[in-house]
């Protein structure tokens, strides 16, 4: 009789199309991965999986059990998860969450200090977002969730749900010798700015002075707000960014605040997941949980 669990390693190499992502999302190793897949290979007399540039394609026969081992294992854990509830309580689930540096610097600590207390074995592992691959890392279960602006990003295969809507601010130091009590758009263009790089999603600012007919002068362009803390309290620059990044960095910083001399339109940062039949219920439960810790910051 084969083994179950040989047929759940088959149904998520066939998904991810790749023997190390698959590792990832059964919490085994790359080595056991490959162990049990030969031992199904043994069993079928077939080696299932052909290494291309991408991962792994998966042989005629392999295409063809797919159907009926993902429909069995389903039913099969369906059934289990009826019986066995999740309760955040006493579950000791991994959720793989992306995050921007907005998410980093906003939810992580709210996300951890509430988890502590209502959700105490729960793990969470925190994966740079990268816009190009975000899909592909929900479909392939690399990740659970991804929260940021996805405005820019086409995703026809992901459920999204805004948690809030956001608009730009800018920070800078209070002892800055030109700019204490406003910004005007003569300061804002005449001062150095520090930028987050354009890259990772940041180009409302840029493009909203480009139609205007404008442009700042950038110093210093990082890849992420988190880094900016030292940067603005030991220096002139100024930093545009989130209105809850700025108010993170209000707090702990001796900076001020100051809205943009010029409108910008704010944008609404989402969570975004894939429908996988596995674990829905605590994929909701962690979905919501986000939701309310961002409405109250």
């Amino acid at each position: 009789m084969i083994d179950l669990s040989l047929i759940k390693v088959f149904i998520i190499i066939y998904e991810t199309k790749n023997i190390s992502h698959a590792a990832l999302k059964l919490n085994l190793s790359q080595p056991s991965v490959t162990y049990n897949l030969n031992r199904l290979r043994k069993f079928l007399n077939d080696p299932l999986f052909e290494r291309d540039k991408f991962g792994v394609k998966p042989t005629k026969l392999a295409q063809s059990l797919y159907p009926t081992f993902s429909q069995s294992i389903a039913e099969i854990e369906m059934a289990i998860t009826s019986s066995h509830n999740f309760n955040p309580r006493t579950s000791t689930r991994r959720f793989r969450l992306g995050l921007s540096d907005l998410g980093e610097i906003c939810l992580l600590p709210s996300l951890i200090q509430y988890l502590s207390k209502e959700a105490p074995f729960i793990k969470i592992e925190i994966e740079e977002i990268q816009s190009s691959k975000v899909e592909e890392w929900l479909i392939d279960g690399f990740l659970d969730v991804a929260v940021f602006n996805s405005s820019y990003t086409v995703m026809p295969k992901i459920e999204s749900r805004n948690l809030f809507e956001e608009r730009y601010m800018c920070i800078a130091h209070k002892q800055h010798p030109r700019v204490r009590h406003q910004l005007s758009l003569e300061q804002y263009l005449e001062e150095k700015h520090a930028a987050i790089k354009s890259s990772t999603g940041h180009i409302e600012i840029d493009q909203r002075l480009k139609e205007l007919g404008l442009k700042r002068n950038i110093m210093l362009e990082l890849p992420h707000f988190s880094v900016l803390q030292d940067v603005v309290t030991n220096s002139e620059l100024l930093v545009t960014l989130p209105s809850r990044a700025a108010k993170v960095y209000e707090r702990n910083s001796d900076v001020n605040i100051f809205e943009l001399p010029f409108t910008v339109k704010p944008f609404n940062v989402s969570a975004n997941w894939y429908n996988h039949r596995d674990d829905l219920e605590a994929r909701t439960w962690f979905i919501q949980t986000l939701q309310n810790i961002f409405q109250c910051l």
